[in-house]
């Protein structure tokens, strides 16, 4: 049977969402990884990954590259560029995922932070950052908040100077309210788009915190919706998916970051769970070079939904169990996280579960947080993943 389908190769974790998504395309197309000792170069787009590609490609030839997070995504364009398939080729690929090209790319065509690479940073001095009270040091690829940190200027280069390595360097914006915007292009252009608000800035999370689909009614809407259309149009890519963050001050909106993946951290599944939408199996025929319209949202989402990511409070007391949680009013869905409990989270994405909930007022939202948050005994969270308690 396997003859008969198309082969895939496959770079990247086996995440349980890719592999949900992929298997919905398992009766036409086959899923195959290079040897197991070479993939440790699936991250790299270089000679010893081409080495590895060409010669499965010579025995088992693969007609299209799938890649299952972001840490895979560039050497994946890597390979469809060296023969010819479909899905973002190496440029595209690098836009998406290297902060600085983006930066350079984006930085003309959406309102967007100064920024600098760490060496011109520190080696310029004090005249650079004119003017610049604070400064946001980030990895030049990686994904969340993982190693990202906001510091004045003077701590930024002193910290720098003692660290191995390439950084992004971005003004820091005094970000009152900051926005998820998640969708699919088409033909370089939005097909469709989802926006959220989390409840406080990413970088300011300690304890559980969440998002909310944005009212339809907010006067940010037009303009959230405007600015992702010059993003994704800026990207000049073809067919695929994205999220796009926004920064607002109180007065400007400020581009922040994009990917052209599904959101990390229960993204995919609030999506599913409130519109309908399957932004993975999208994501996953994209790459195919499939029709990915088909999974759209079926129905926008009922305000107000969104999802909580449970994590200990700031005092050290934990939120309420899962088991517990899943019982509270509103709540559909409990996702499970990606932290024992009680563990200290490293970055804003770790989180000990999800708790998805849909069509509470603002005021049942409040609540619904104020309870998770809440003290209470220890135990373990066994909710298993999509699945309700």
């Amino acid at each position: 049977m396997s003859e008969s389908r198309t082969r895939v190769l496959v770079l990247g974790r086996d995440k349980e969402w890719a592999r949900r998504a992929m298997s919905m395309f398992s009766d036409t197309h086959e899923f195959v990884r290079l040897p197991s000792g070479a993939e440790r170069h699936d991250r790299l787009p270089g000679p010893d990954l081409l080495r590895a590609a060409d010669e499965l490609m010579s025995r088992r030839p693969f007609a299209a590259v799938v890649a299952t997070s972001e840490s895979t995504m560039l050497a994946a364009g890597f390979l469809r560029s060296q023969y010819g398939l479909p899905g973002l080729d190496y440029q595209q690929s690098l836009l998406v995922t290297n902060k600085w090209r983006m930066r350079g790319r984006l930085g003309s065509v959406v309102p967007s932070p100064r920024a600098w690479l760490s060496g011109r940073f520190l080696a310029d001095g004090p005249e650079l950052t004119a003017g610049t009270t604070d400064v946001v040091v980030k990895p030049i690829a990686s994904s969340a908040s993982r190693d990202v940190r906001r510091m004045p200027v003077d701590r930024a280069r002193a910290w720098l100077a003692g660290q191995e390595g390439l950084w992004l360097v971005e003004e820091a914006v005094a970000v009152e309210r900051e926005f998820h915007c998640d969708g699919v292009f088409h033909d370089g252009r939005v097909s469709w788009l989802v926006i959220s608000e989390y409840d406080r800035p990413a970088l300011q999370t300690t304890g559980t915190w969440g998002t909310s689909f944005l009212r339809r009614d907010d006067p940010l809407r037009p303009r959230l919706t405007d600015l992702t259309g010059r993003v994704i149009e800026a990207l000049d890519a073809g067919d695929g998916v994205f999220h796009v963050e926004f920064l607002y001050d109180g007065a400007h909106l400020s581009f922040g970051e994009v990917g052209a993946r599904p959101a990390g951290a229960g993204w995919g599944e609030l999506l599913r769970v409130t519109t309908g939408a399957d932004i993975w199996a999208a994501f996953v025929a994209a790459q195919l070079g499939l029709d990915h319209l088909g999974f759209a949202p079926g129905h926008p989402a009922a305000e107000t939904s969104g999802m909580l990511w449970a994590r200990p409070n700031a005092d050290g007391s934990l939120p309420l169990p899962a088991a517990q949680a899943g019982r509270l009013p509103g709540v559909v869905l409990i996702g499970e996280g990606n932290m024992t409990r009680g563990a200290d989270p490293t970055n804003s994405c770790d989180f000990e579960y999800r708790a998805y909930y849909e069509g509470l007022t603002a005021e049942g939202a409040a609540r619904l947080r104020t309870a998770i948050t809440a003290p209470s005994g220890a135990g373990p969270v066994t909710a298993g993943i999509g699945t309700a308690p």
